[in-house]
């Protein structure tokens, strides 16, 4: 059987992979013993970098070319004079705001799976973007 050009398949690991949960438990607990030695201003600083990044990654996938300057100026408030490229400085504020909520622990206590959790991000995604 030949794998489709494009398929997004296999979705799930081939059974002969190694326990994932066990890998992803380990990842886990040595993260949060990272998490424990780094200085409290440090992570954050972190944390808002990481999101940025992930903000531009994710609206390039979308094909919303959004540059990292202007994803930085628009946190700042310092919106483009060019329509297009404002409503999408709105959008990544918007993204990065929802994530943010999600890192602080704000989201639904439910599975990020859920229809619940999906209609809260919507929504709060949503509530920030203008008109």
């Amino acid at each position: 059987m030949k794998k489709k050009i494009g398929s997004m398949e296999p979705m799930l690991p081939p059974e002969s992979a190694r326990d994932l949960n066990d890998l992803a438990l380990d990842l886990v607990s040595k993260a949060s013993a990272f998490a424990g030695r780094v200085n409290p201003v440090a992570a954050r600083s972190v944390g808002d970098l990481v999101r940025s990044i992930n903000c531009y990654y994710s609206n390039l996938i979308e094909g919303h070319d959004t540059h990292p300057h202007d994803i930085d100026l628009a946190i700042a408030q310092d919106y483009s004079n060019e329509p297009e490229k404002r409503a999408l400085q709105k959008e990544a504020v918007a993204h990065i705001a929802v994530q943010k909520m999600i890192d602080e622990g704000k989201a639904p206590a439910v599975c990020p799976l859920s229809s619940e959790y999906g209609r809260w991000t919507h929504k709060e995604f949503c509530d920030r973007m203008p008109e």
